[in-house]
This record gives C-alpha cells, sequence and structure tokens, in this order.
C-alpha cells in the first residue's frame, strides 16, 4: 500500500492534499506548483468534488489537466466553468465564505503563525523585497481555515520575530483573535518537509503534529528559530501510497514542475530550461 520511493516535494504535495475535503472550494496564489499539485491529487483520489478556483483569471475549474509551465492558463480558460474579476473575489466570495480552503507560503512566520510575504528587513528600507501581501490580510481574518507550506523548513523562515505582518496568526498569543474582531479561525495546519505542525489549544504556539518518516525531534527543533511545541510520543507522518505517486508523477506532474518550489537557484533554472524545452516540443 504505501510507497518507499517517494521524494521530498512529493510527501509535502500529498500532506497538503490531505487536508482537503470533498466540495471544499479552494483558492490558488500566483506560481505554487505545490498547490496546483496537492489540489488536483485531492480531486483525483479523495475528493473528487473538491474545486479549485486558479489565479488565472479567479476561474473556478471543475476538470483536471497535467500541470504545465507553458499552457496551463491554456487548460484552466478551456475548462473553466466560470471567470470572475478580482473585485468579485474580493468583495464576495473570499468574504462569503465560498472559498473554505487557501495555502499560502510564507517567507517568514513566528511560533505564533503570523507571517510576512512582504519584505525583509525594515519596510522602509527593506534588504529584500518580497511579492507582496496582496489579500492576505484580510483573507487571514475573515478564512475559516487557512493552511500554510514551507519547501525548506529552516531558521530563515520560522523565525523568532518577523519583519512584516502580512498575514495575521494568533498575534502574541494572550490577545485572542475574537477580542479583535476577527471571525475567523486563524491558521490551521502548516506542511514543510519535515513535518505537519499546528498550534496549541491553549497557548497558541506552534506544535508539531507529525514529523515525516527519518525526521528527528533534534532535526526539527535545530532548524527552527524559536522553540517549538513537541509531543514526547510525536507520531510519525503517514507516507505516500503507491497510488498516490503513480497519480502525481504520470497524471498530475509528468514534469516535475512541484521541483521548482524545492530546488536552490541554479538547479531550478536548469529544470525550467529541461521543462520548457519539452513542452515546445509537443
Amino acid at each position: 500500500m504505501y510507497s518507499e520511493d517517494f521524494t521530498p516535494d512529493e510527501m509535502v504535495v500529498v500532506c497538503m492534499a490531505k487536508e482537503i475535503k470533498d466540495y471544499d472550494v479552494m483558492a490558488q496564489g500566483i506560481a505554487t506548483p505545490l498547490v496546483t499539485n496537492a489540489y488536483l491529487l485531492a480531486k483525483k483520489t479523495h475528493a473528487p468534488n473538491c474545486t479549485p478556483m486558479f489565479h488565472m483569471g479567479n476561474t473556478y475549474v471543475l476538470e483536471t489537466h497535467p500541470v504545465s509551465l507553458l499552457f496551463f492558463e491554456q487548460y484552466v480558460s478551456t475548462w473553466a466553468i466560470r471567470f470572475q474579476h478580482s473585485g468579485e473575489v474580493t468583495m464576495e466570495h473570499l468574504p462569503s465564505g465560498r472559498v473554505t480552503i487557501e495555502y499560502f507560503r510564507p517567507a517568514q512566520i513566528d511560533a505564533y503563525g503570523n507571517f510576512n510575504n512582504t519584505c525583509i528587513g525594515d519596510w522602509r528600507s527593506p534588504k529584500v523585497r518580497l511579492p507582496g501581501a496582496a489579500g492576505i490580510p484580510e483573507v487571514s481574518i475573515t478564512y475559516k481555515k487557512i493552511l500554510l507550506y514551507v519547501p525548506r523548513h529552516d531558521k530563515r523562515t520560522f523565525v523568532p520575530k518577523i519583519d512584516f505582518i502580512s498575514g495575521v496568526g494568533f498575534l502574541d498569543g494572550k490577545v485572542t483573535r475574537e477580542e479583535m474582531g476577527f471571525p475567523g479561525k486563524g491558521p490551521y495546519h502548516i506542511i514543510t518537509d519535515l513535518a505537519v505542525l499546528g498550534f496549541d489549544e491553549k497557548t497558541k504556539r506552534m506544535r508539531v503534529i507529525s514529523l515525516h518518516p527519518g525526521v528527528s525531534k533534534e532535526e526539527i527543533q535545530e532548524k527552527t528559530g524559536f522553540e517549538l511545541i513537541i509531543p514526547e510520543d510525536v507520531p510519525i507522518t503517514e507516507p505516500p501510497t503507491k497510488e498516490q505517486i503513480r497519480v502525481i508523477r504520470e497524471e498530475i506532474d509528468p514534469l516535475g514542475i512541484r521541483r521548482l518550489e524545492f530546488l536552490p537557484a541554479e538547479e531550478r533554472d536548469e529544470l525550467l530550461d529541461r521543462i520548457i524545452e519539452i513542452e515546445l516540443s509537443r
């Protein structure tokens, strides 16, 4: 049943997909192939009635097609059942609860789930400008279920104090979201290449839900910039099944586009070139 042949990116995709339930409506940001893989895997396996809302034209799509760098927008547009402009999404669909899940990839995240996608350093004169918050501030206080993912779990991402709050988590763990008048419940789970993380019900601090096969308590704590809550008997994350790996590799993402979010710059460029060459030759 379980596969012994899987890569870290496939482990992350499978864990992300498991968070999706049947009839969920899932929003997606820009350039997030791991999210696309997870949504399509869920739809092809345990949640056939879930509906992705892809960022190309804010389109609701019922059909599925393999992930593509050059032609995915064409595929999505062809199979879309609805196109929307950004105003409709921001003013109607997100606040109304029609969208039930969205994954975000934070550049920085703290122990209480507050996360940063705006800048590194002082925002007045930042060292690095990031893609920006876009609609994250609004949806982070309204969504019923916020999910996050981190392809490379390290101290650059999991930091004691973030440089800018783009997405609101559990603040400082003392002032509650309810006291601030936020209708959303806050971050739920964080999927990384090392573990599945959540938040302690009482303190709201980040805790380990499960460790991926081969990962130790010492390793994950060493790669985190703050103290995690780690249960004494922390479970091992269920590995992917042979069927899940087959669907990812053969039906969803045969070109391995999901790996782009894992690779360092030079290897990423090489993979990009190979993918584009293959797609142009078809």
